[in-house]
């Protein structure tokens, strides 16, 4: 038999009981605005574009769950931690996501704009076409992560390492790079532009000549 729905209006009470851990909720496009749902975990649940405005997720755990294109705007996750979900197309304006780690997670298509991301952790997570402008990767490893098609303007990458992550088409005007070591990223083919702000980062030899053939260079 298919699964029941769980009604949203009884999460209010759970928690005023005291609950701090779900599993299997089904609360597809359902309102969780402006509840305190700090500290609690939450467990392979079914929240596709629920609406989280303004609700306080610090220092929660979320494991597994399904959250493509929810409302995320003007949270506090200071601390949160998402663990294999699905956040595709979420929309993450105007929140506090200081120390939030997400890891493999699918993030295709979000938005992260006017965002407080102080040590923001991002480990194996898919990024494609991310809008994640802004951010300070400074002397991070960053492994797995895929930057495809992303918007990364003004991104600090100084002094950062690349470990199997991609690059490739992503926008990276008036981003730094020096002293990153790009040898584990995909660069794509890069605009000349684009090839500008890698100045002082660290590429391979087969890397270099790649983005010289990409810029029409011959390598004799």
């Amino acid at each position: 038999m298919p699964s029941t729905p769980e009604d949203h209006t009884a999460l209010p009470g759970r928690l005023a009981a005291g609950q701090k851990s779900f599993s299997g909720l089904d609360l597809l496009g359902t309102s969780l605005a402006r509840l305190d749902l700090s500290g609690c975990e939450f467990v392979d649940c079914n929240m596709p574009e629920c609406n989280f405005a303004a609700t306080n997720l610090a220092d929660s755990r979320w494991i597994n769950c399904r959250m493509s294109r929810a409302k995320l705007t003007s949270i506090d996750a200071v601390d949160a931690q998402f663990e294999g979900c699905d956040l595709s197309n979420t929309d993450w304006t105007r929140s506090r996501l200081n120390t939030t780690a997400f890891r493999r997670c699918k993030l295709t298509g979000a938005t992260f704009a006017d965002c407080s991301m102080n040590g923001i952790d991002f480990q194996e997570c898919r990024l494609v076409s991310v809008f994640l402008s802004g951010v300070s990767f400074r002397r991070k490893t960053l492994e797995s992560l895929d930057f495809s098609d992303a918007d990364l303007r003004n991104c600090d990458f100084r002094e950062a390492v690349f470990d199997g992550c991609s690059l490739r088409g992503a926008a990276l005007r008036l981003c730094r790079f020096e002293s990153a070591d790009l040898r584990g990223c995909d660069l794509g083919p890069l605009k000349l532009n684009d090839a500008a702000f890698l100045k002082g980062a660290a590429i391979s030899k087969s890397q270099a000549t790649d983005l010289l053939r990409n810029l029409g260079l011959q390598v004799l």
